[in-house]
């Protein structure tokens, strides 16, 4: 069981959520933890992405090499916060299709349930 209070923990278990989901390529499960409606930005390098996360989906559907990276993926919840029925929290991925990446997360609760409405995403390139 977990330190954080019970509201974190459903926070917490989403992200936890969409980072096994993403390990395993499995989209249908990606799509569990957002909004229908979610929307993502952020920058892949210097290209600059704004897609529905049905964007995101499909790439997650196309990966046919999990099974080389995802062994070696790991990833850490930075943080949590909420205030009512928002929250935000913040992933760090290392390995995620070769790429360490930092991920913003908008949650909301609707009808007890926890789900990502908005994911913001910066690649993290070598230098």
């Amino acid at each position: 069981m977990s330190d954080l209070p019970p509201v974190h923990d459903g926070v917490h278990a989403t992200v936890e959520a969409y980072a096994a989901a993403v390990r395993t390529a499995d989209p249908e499960a990606v799509r569990a933890v957002f909004r229908p409606d979610a929307h993502m930005w952020g920058y892949l390098g210097p290209r600059f992405v704004s897609a529905p996360i049905e964007a995101f989906c499909e790439v997650v559907a196309a990966d046919t090499a999990a099974h080389e990276w995802a062994a070696s993926y790991t990833h850490t919840v930075r943080s949590v916060e909420v205030s009512g029925e928002v929250a935000v929290a913040v992933l760090d991925e290392y390995g995620y299709q070769g790429h360490d990446f930092t991920n913003h997360f908008s949650l909301v609760r609707e009808d007890g349930r926890w789900r990502i409405a908005g994911k913001t995403f910066f690649r993290h390139d070598p230098r």
